[in-house]
């Protein structure tokens, strides 16, 4: 579930991957990616280097640990739970995955900060609205 005036864009990134974007004005993030041929929770950590690493070659502060989040349909996903944090600014970043020996879900959210306040709920609501299910084959 998402606000109605922030829109989900789709893409076909090859190799059986599809992937959902929502973007808020202030700059937060969700991503969900579908692998259809693999299973990805592996790839939380190259997927953190990839989303943070522009800011840490620039002299920023990763700071990381692990997470799990349990969906309101009982599934339990674990990952990385990061922040990076600059002299003036810091971003909250959370990369959690859900897979089946192949196929999964990768999911991505990040928060500005300096935000926040006014984002998380947007986030959150994200997570309490978020049931996995898979198309059977």
């Amino acid at each position: 579930v998402h606000p109605s005036g922030i829109s989900v864009t789709k893409t076909d990134l090859g190799d059986d991957i599809t992937q959902y974007l929502m973007a808020s004005a202030l700059g937060t993030i969700v991503v969900v990616q579908e692998y259809g041929a693999m299973n990805p929770v592996s790839l939380n950590q190259l997927m953190l280097q990839e989303m943070t690493r522009q800011s840490v070659q620039a002299g920023a502060k990763l700071t990381q640990g692990p997470t799990t989040r349990k969906l309101a349909d009982g599934k339990e996903l674990t990952g990385i739970r990061a922040e990076v944090k600059t002299r003036t600014d810091t971003a909250d970043f959370e990369i959690v995955g859900f897979g089946l020996a192949d196929r999964g879900l990768l999911f991505i959210t990040r928060i500005a900060g300096e935000d926040a306040a006014t984002e998380k709920p947007l986030v959150d609501k994200f997570w309490q609205s978020l049931k996995v299910r898979f198309r059977p084959d």
